[in-house]
């Protein structure tokens, strides 16, 4: 269209939206009032019969949907008077009410409103007649469409219901129509229904009822003139066999079956694949050589060699396939399954062509993307490369599939990528000691340009690294140091051989954060948290940390800012390094608290909720408390209003005595607000945040008589953690100190490290020499740490004194214990089983795990009397100054 008529059509569509304009679509007229109006009146009764019988189609929906608790209210008066109306309604009604119907009989039978006689004779039969309604007059009104739809309902629903009705009912009510359904003089529709009735009612009879009632009609239906009849019996062949048992099973049930994998018809033969694999669970041995091994070696080679449309589904079944038959095949017969997997996996590539293909020429390649069914047949087998892995054994995983994971995990399609993408952590957890081996192929993936392979990936990351972390040789040093209430153990870890992996990780987080899947990037930044146990501090601090502080304050997705702040929280807390800890705190203080926009100011506060939760008492009021109480007087409302969010959870930080100046900093503020706020919202908030501060129990410390609370034992524990870090760091510094000293009998452990860009910011290195000067100044409990002008030369926060010349957290003290071995071989039997769970679309559960330890300084120093903050003129100190 021409730009003029555009503009003309532009403007009408934003007058049509004016406010102003009167909205008369959605109003009913007076008489459509009159119609839909019921008398207030009426009895529950009264009223269905009433809408049942001259009410609007919404109306009688109601009204059915209703019935089961008409049925509990009045059940006498509803089965004489409303079911039969009910009735009359469904040989009539649309589809709507169809489906509302038998949503209203399956919840009757469920809950067992009425007794199964009752049901059998009341609403059973109105099943049974819709299933297969051949009422002409009613067909002329309706299309076959909608009449198929409504058949498909009832008969699902049927199908639930024979679940529920005991054995006697199912044999005189649905047996013997379900038998005249399936004659060959019926419709094909009754016949596939039939199909479906008689697998559903074979599970409640015993074997000699099936072989005199059942059996016959099944032989007939597999030999049935419509494909579509023999593939839908063939189907439900598992549950008749397993109602017969093996020997019936073997003499009654075989044949058929092997006949029908040899049909004309690829629906037919699909379908016998299918039923075989879900059948050896229940056939013995002599049964899978003989007969089932030579039978699935014939249709996989044939559908090999011809194409089959079948193919696809073949490779999807392999994995079943070869878990079910692997304790029956000899060597060489291994070897031909392990060959026609490899095959499949490789099915369509031509020589030389890789992944390159696809981003040089996409456009070309999407052409036939839904139609290529060799991607689709690699893209099945690369879903069953761990279970492949399992039955060639991991010792063989280098010469007889390492070629074939590396052509599918460098496949020209992307849903292949994507597939091995999402089962990379069971190849690695398979693999166990030899999982080095894969490493090229997890860095390919990790730097894929498809964000879909990135998906697949992502959610398993933390497994697969940690396995890279134990199976790698490369170790050089690990020490577990256990505590009291630690949580098993600390990882102390110096690792090398993951270091190749960093610039991948990096790369697929910057494609996620390149792709505007947000969620995504989310994800991937909350499965960093993995890293403290597989990466060096050093590592982490120079790679991913200013990575994650661009997103904390530049990203516009505030998921991903709260993503980034936990998992920086989780950095701080594993971080192995003192000065590092301490300029981590002091650049979240200095970026967020002390930001020039209100949102960073209100992020920060979301930070402290995550710290208050991750970090003990002791370490949060070091370092962040009276930061926080300053943004109580920020000039911007609604970092106010959070501010009164989150008092609560500040109050309950506090420990008496030792900590009374907070508290009444902390009242200060409340009470400041109260007096002084004119923001309506903030005024408001603030009086329901002093109603809940009064209902909080301010925690005793009071000297060795102590009532512990489960919040007090876990920040014990959490005290204890962070004790034992600062403890671990300084007893490395002396391991390095002996080293130097003695060069001869220095080990490889104790070398010393250097950063990995060569120096620390200058910065940094001012805060850390004032932090250091600091540190050594305590002389006791509540004493001064520095002076004013060594605080605002150097731009450091200095966290309040709490006893000690050592900094470390005084009154605890710890208790090596060894660390617990862990056991490989339980670990690879549960990712076995979780393998073989997957093949048959079981749920398996997922993996994670989150552990903090950490220790660090408070941001504000202390008075000689009050232990406030304060500066050389006596007034609160607000701001850190910057260099």
């Amino acid at each position: 269209m021409d730009w003029p008529d555009g503009a003309d059509k532009l403007a009408e569509s934003f007058a049509e939206l004016s406010l102003e304009r009167t909205i008369t679509k959605g109003l009913k007229s007076a008489e459509e009032i009159d119609r839909l109006t019921v008398d207030e009146k009426l009895g529950d009764i009264e009223r269905a019969v009433y809408l049942l019988s001259s009410g609007q189609e919404v109306q009688r929906i109601s009204v059915i949907k209703s019935l089961p608790q008409l049925l509990r209210d009045h059940n006498a008066d509803c089965m004489k008077r409303v079911v039969p109306k009910v009735k009359e309604v469904l040989h009539v009604a649309g589809s709507d009410v169809q489906v509302a119907a038998t949503q209203a009989f399956l919840t009757i039978i469920e809950n067992q409103i009425v007794s199964y006689p009752v049901f059998a004779q009341t609403f059973l039969q109105s099943m049974l007649q819709s299933i297969d309604n051949r009422d002409p007059a009613l067909r002329q009104k309706r299309k076959e469409q909608e009449l198929e739809a409504i058949a498909y309902s009832w008969l699902e629903t049927l199908l639930e219901v024979i679940s529920f009705l005991p054995k006697d009912i199912i044999k005189k009510e649905i047996l013997t129509i379900t038998i005249s359904k399936g004659q060959l003089s019926q419709s094909v529709h009754s016949r596939l229904a039939s199909c479906k009735i008689l697998g559903r009612v074979a599970t409640k009879f015993d074997s000699f009822m099936i072989k005199k009632e059942i059996l016959p009609l099944v032989t007939s239906l597999c030999q049935d003139v419509d494909y579509e009849v023999r593939g839908c019996m063939c189907r439900q062949l598992d549950a008749v066999a397993r109602g017969l048992g093996l020997e019936s099973t073997k003499s009654a049930i075989l044949p058929e079956l092997v006949e029908l994998s040899n049909d004309e018809e690829s629906f037919v033969r699909l379908a016998a694949l299918e039923t075989v694999v879900s059948l050896l669970s229940l056939l013995d041995d002599e049964t899978c050589v003989n007969t089932i091994i030579p039978l699935m070696c014939r249709f996989c080679e044939n559908a090999l060699q011809n194409e089959d449309p079948t193919l696809p589904s073949v490779a999807h079944q392999f994995g079943r396939l070869c878990h079910g038959l692997s304790v029956n095949l000899n060597e060489d017969q291994k070897i031909w399954f392990l060959d026609f997997y490899r095959r499949m996996c490789v099915l369509g590539l031509t020589e030389g062509k890789s992944k390159s293909s696809d981003r040089m020429t996409p456009n070309l390649l999407n052409i036939f993307e839904e139609e290529d069914s060799y991607a689709e047949c690699r893209q099945c087998a690369g879903y069953n490369f761990p279970c492949m892995v399992l039955f060639a054994g991991p010792r063989n995983f280098k010469t007889e599939l390492y070629s074939t994971f590396s052509s599918l995990c460098d496949d020209p399609h992307r849903l292949v990528r994507r597939t091995v993408a999402c089962g990379f952590h069971e190849v690695a957890k398979l693999l166990g000691s030899s999982v080095l081996m894969i490493q090229q192929e997890l860095i390919n993936l990790l730097k894929d340009d498809s964000p879909e392979v990135l998906e697949g990936l992502v959610p398993h990351v933390p497994e697969t690294l940690e396995m890279f972390a134990k199976g790698g040789g490369n170790v050089v040093t690990e020490s577990k140091i256990s505590g009291f209430g630690f949580d098993n153990l600390i990882l102390c870890k110096r690792l090398t051989g993951l270091a190749d992996l960093v610039p991948a990780l990096m790369a697929a987080e910057s494609q996620a954060a390149c792709s505007r899947r947000w969620r995504l990037h989310r994800d991937l930044i909350t499965q960093f948290e993995c890293l403290p146990k597989c990466l060096t501090s050093d590592q982490i601090y120079y790679k991913f940390l200013p990575v994650l502080f661009k997103h904390l304050t530049t990203n516009r997705v505030l998921p991903v800012k709260l993503a980034a702040a936990r998992t920086i929280c989780v950095f701080i807390r594993h971080n192995r390094k003192l000065e590092q800890r301490q300029e981590l705190c002091c650049r979240l203080i200095e970026e967020c608290c002390h930001g020039n926009s209100s949102w960073k100011r209100i992020l920060f506060m979301d930070i402290c909720k995550i710290l208050m939760e991750m970090f003990s008492k002791m370490f949060f009021k070091e370092y962040f408390y009276e930061f926080v109480l300053e943004l109580a007087q920020d000039p911007v409302a609604n970092v106010r209003l959070k501010f009164c969010h989150l008092l609560p959870a500040l109050k309950k930080q506090i420990k008496l005595p030792t900590d009374r100046p907070l508290l009444q900093q902390l009242e200060l503020m409340v009470r400041r607000l109260m007096a002084h706020e004119k923001d309506r919202d903030v005024a408001e908030r603030i009086r329901h945040s002093v109603l809940e501060l009064d209902k909080i129990q301010i925690g005793m410390d009071s000297g060795t008589n102590r009532f512990y609370m489960d919040d007090d034992l876990a920040d014990q524990r959490k005290e204890e953690e962070e004790r034992l870090l600062i403890e671990l760091e300084e007893k490395e510094k002396e391991e390095a100190e002996k080293s130097m000293k003695n060069p001869s009998s220095a080990k490889v452990g104790g070398r010393k490290k250097s950063n990995e860009d060569g120096k620390l910011t200058k910065k940094g290195n001012k805060t850390m020499k004032s932090l250091s000067s600091a540190k050594s100044s305590k002389t006791g409990k509540n004493s001064p740490i520095g002076d004013a002008s060594s605080l605002s030369s150097s731009s450091s926060i200095r966290p309040r004194s709490r006893g000690g010349s050592d900094g470390n957290i005084v009154g605890l003290k710890a208790t090596p214990t060894r660390p617990r071995k862990g056991s490989d071989g339980s670990a690879a039997q549960a990712t076995a089983h979780n393998v073989v769970k997957r093949l048959y679309n079981e749920s398996t559960s997922g993996h994670s795990s989150k552990k903090s330890s950490s220790s660090s300084r408070k941001s504000s120093a202390t008075t000689t009397s009050s232990a406030s903050s304060t500066s050389t003129d006596g007034k609160p100190r607000r701001k850190i100054s910057k260099s």
